[in-house]
């Protein structure tokens, strides 16, 4: 909560201080839509996606509007292009560490070395009942949001690959840190299962995502993924991911025993 704050503040401050230095007219309009485009970000699913283009028509869509925007135009461009590097900035803010329930005991990795800097996230890894238990803390640039925050932000990572790169990532854990696991993680890819989206768990529905793991050039699945997202106002989303080898004798596919684990902790 307190970076998408402090990040709200910076960028209101930001704002107003471009569009105050050396000019002889202050574009009041620029002030209270962008203004009020921050607070958006706090309220619209989506987040930019969806304010920047809907900003746009709306600046466009009158003759006052086109000819205010023929006036600002280049203030108006670097105002916004430095905005979006602030908000993109922010998140490298630190995010909070993960925790698992006590069932799980403590967690063979704390700490993910492969991960990219951008967005800030922690991992933390726990090997419980045959599964490979990973908590997740990322930031979400793109939203200070918790609407729809768990699954704009996973979409975005598939459409961009982040989840095979994080599965890698995974897997480079287990080998530096259990015993005698050695594979390569370049061998692997995620198959999307088309589902839902949401499961319920007990009280709460959750939104879900699931994954079959398989090896290049060899199309039966090895493993299965499920991922489920837990949403924070403020720009930073909780994930777990539960990876589970098909030799397991687990046959729920929406692991309910481990997630109420951890909702419940």
């Amino acid at each position: 909560m307190f970076g998408g704050v402090l990040a709200s503040i910076v960028l209101l401050a930001v704002l107003f201080a471009i569009l105050k230095w050396r000019v002889d007219h202050f574009d009041r309009t620029t002030m209270i839509s962008l203004s009020i485009g921050v607070l958006l970000l706090w309220a619209i699913p989506w987040g930019i996606f969806v304010i920047i283009p809907l900003a746009l028509v709306i600046s466009f869509s009158s003759p006052a509007g086109r000819d205010e925007w023929g006036k600002f135009r280049n203030r108006r461009i670097a105002v916004s292009l430095v905005l979006l590097i602030v908000l993109n900035s922010f998140a490298l803010y630190p995010v909070s560490d993960p925790v698992g329930a006590e069932e799980w005991g403590d967690p063979i990795a704390t700490e993910n070395p492969h991960a990219s800097s951008w967005p800030a996230s922690e991992q933390y890894t726990w090997l419980h009942e045959g599964a490979v238990i990973s908590v997740i803390h990322l930031r979400t640039p793109h939203t200070f949001s918790p609407w729809s925050q768990d699954s704009s932000t996973l979409t975005l990572g598939v459409m961009l690959g982040m989840h095979d790169e994080r599965m890698r990532q995974s897997i480079e854990v287990m080998n530096s840190f259990i015993p005698g696991f050695s594979i390569d993680p370049d061998s692997f890819w995620l198959e999307e299962v088309e589902g839902e989206g949401e499961h319920q768990y007990g009280s709460e529905s959750q939104y879900v995502t699931r994954f079959n793991v398989k090896r290049v050039d060899f199309d039966t699945k090895l493993a299965t993924v499920l991922i489920v997202g837990f949403t924070n106002a403020g720009g930073e989303l909780s994930l777990l991911s539960i990876t589970r080898p098909l030799t397991s004798s687990q046959g729920d596919v929406f692991e309910e025993k481990l997630v109420l684990q951890y909702i419940d902790y």
